[in-house]
């Protein structure tokens, strides 16, 4: 490679670590990560609405898993579950 195209990839490695923007998103990466290991720190204050969230919001798609597979086990058996005969508007 030319040494003209490593100066210009070097030039823009530098621009990125200059913004803002890519330092906050880093920082949101490692405090989950930490969260996730380690769990939450105490000591910091919770962010709007948390207090009332649901605390276990991955069983959301475990759900959607089991709905899904359980419906096409009643297809394969031939008992479709029951629709409501409202038409569509």
């Amino acid at each position: 490679m030319s040494p003209y195209i490593w100066a210009l990839r070097i030039v823009q490695a530098f621009e990125i670590l200059r913004q803002p923007g890519f330092h906050r998103a880093v920082g949101r990466i490692h405090r989950t990560i930490h969260e996730t290991k380690h769990g939450r720190n105490p000591r910091e204050p919770l962010a709007p609405g948390e207090a009332t969230a649901d605390p276990a919001p991955a069983g959301r798609g475990q759900n959607f898993a089991r709905h899904f597979f359980d419906e096409l086990k009643n297809q394969l058996q031939g008992k479709p579950t029951d629709l409501p005969n409202k038409p569509p508007k």
